[in-house]
């Protein structure tokens, strides 16, 4: 079963940072690939069992379930519904960690998943550290 993680420290305190990301439906405010982002059949945003619509900038239609959220840990775990990449069983979690004594804190992402067909250049993990990149540094910005 292929493994993306990434972790990096992030200007920015660790409550004001999960503050931001256990919003689960507002990925789209900070998000550069996603144009729209909404929770389905009007329920409250960070309630687990609860699955967001995003809209990507191609147009595709990606739908996320929530699957555990514990703000002590500061950490959350959600799986796709649909995807319009070939994969299955796709389990992310991001987890945010306080730096004692700074200002700063480790954003640790990592999502695991199965291939619906052979990928043999791992186009499909590549494709999805791409995204987890593009997401934790546009973050960065929206934070600042």
């Amino acid at each position: 079963m292929p493994m993306v993680e990434y972790s990096a420290v992030f200007d920015g305190d660790a409550e004001r940072v999960w503050s931001v990301l256990k919003q689960f439906g507002e990925i789209h405010q900070w998000h550069p690939e996603i144009r729209n982002s909404v929770i389905e059949a009007g329920l409250t945003d960070g309630l687990v069992g609860g699955v967001r619509r995003l809209e990507l900038n191609d147009g595709a239609i990606l739908r996320e379930r929530l699957l555990s959220v514990d703000d002590s840990l500061r950490r959350l775990s959600y799986c796709f519904e649909e995807s319009p990449l070939p994969l299955d069983n796709y389990v992310a979690s991001i987890h945010v960690i306080s730096l004692t004594g700074t200002k700063q804190s480790v954003i640790h992402w990592s999502a695991s998943f199965e291939l619906a067909e052979p990928d043999p250049a791992q186009l499909n993990a590549k494709a999805i550290q791409a995204l987890i990149i593009a997401g934790h540094d546009n973050l960065q910005r929206f934070l600042r």
